[in-house]
């Protein structure tokens, strides 16, 4: 009796072969979206946490938090000139982090004259707060700053993060900008130059005034996403972009972020962060930007977080950047 060995034969196992990869094609784009679902979950709940921060922040000091810590004196300007401490190391206590707080050198701040404080407070800086991590980024080694002398500049790398405060419609310095005959004024924000702002200042109402959004990492040499600094695309963002957009409300003709110095920028446009120099500190500006499909999230004055889709109308975007314009905003236009 003559047994024949069962196999499959190749044509069979083609035919099987083909029809897992069929499958497999099927499920990859809903396993890839539910874990993009998962991640802006994540980056949701860490705007939420700043939210609270900042409301907790407001009840204990009866302020908003200050966009930038710096003497008067030294003028709007940055690199090397002021403390020029961001926003969020006021909070730090409300993050958990009061030791980071206690042991950070606020009269050098994260800047300071000649560069001081960024030598006193480099090991500082080099923490990654996880609350400032949005999962769907990328992650780079923070940012590594130019061999460039003078001035020496330490060898650290501060950390990034994905969160910046409104700093309003127009540029860094918050002044109005003109445009061959038109002229765009500033329109006040949460965040910026001014520091003694209560939530009462808040008159265009805190459920239709955006306080944060999110912002991509760039290159380890690109400043943006660095949150030690107050520079545009750092811990400070602008609204004349509308979301994940390079298109200038105002018609300068940019197509990208306009960032402080070459040694800022990295133009990876292919990665959503294009930029170029600009002429001056004080005219820099960068937008609110993310990985999701479709649009950012934002934290609004109420504590809430909304995402945006990317396609809101440019004036739309600007009003919701406001503070007391007065503008009307219904809860379907954004």
């Amino acid at each position: 009796m003559i047994r024949r060995r069962m196999a499959f034969t190749l044509i069979e196992l083609l035919v099987v072969i083909a029809i897992i990869a069929i499958l497999i094609a099927l499920l990859l784009p809903a396993v890839q979206a539910a874990r993009e679902a998962a991640r802006r979950i994540q980056c949701t709940n860490n705007l939420k946490q700043l939210g609270l921060a900042l409301h907790n922040y407001h009840g204990i000091h009866n302020v908003i938090v200050p966009g930038r810590i710096w003497d008067p004196a030294c003028g709007n300007n940055f690199q090397g000139q002021c403390q020029n401490t961001p926003w969020f190391t006021l909070m730090l206590p409300q993050f958990e982090q009061q030791s980071l707080h206690d042991a950070f050198n606020f009269s050098l701040g994260a800047e300071g004259v000649g560069f001081a404080g960024l030598s006193a407070n480099s090991t500082l800086q080099m923490g990654k707060l996880g609350m400032f991590q949005c999962p769907s980024d990328r992650s780079p080694l923070g940012y590594r700053f130019p061999a460039i002398a003078p001035p020496p500049f330490p060898s650290f790398n501060p950390s990034k993060g994905n969160y910046a405060a409104n700093w309003g419609n127009t540029q860094w310095d918050q002044q109005p900008i003109s445009m061959g005959s038109t002229t765009a004024r500033f329109l006040p924000s949460p965040f910026g130059q001014q520091g003694n702002l209560s939530l009462a200042a808040v008159t265009d109402g805190l459920t239709t005034t955006a306080f944060m959004a999110e912002v991509l990492q760039g290159h380890v040499n690109d400043i943006r996403g660095t949150s030690w600094t107050v520079a545009a695309g750092g811990s400070s963002y602008m609204s004349r972009f509308a979301p994940n957009q390079s298109r200038d409300v105002y018609g300068s003709g940019a197509t990208g972020d306009q960032l402080a110095f070459p040694h800022f920028c990295v133009d990876e446009p292919g990665q959503g962060l294009p930029c170029s120099v600009s002429a001056t500190e004080q005219a820099t500006f960068a937008g609110a930007r993310s990985r999701h499909p479709g649009g950012v999230n934002i934290l609004l004055g109420d504590g809430s977080v909304r995402f945006v889709k990317q396609t809101i109308n440019q004036v739309t975007w600007i009003a919701l950047h406001s503070m007391n314009a007065g503008e009307l905003l219904s809860a379907d236009s954004y």
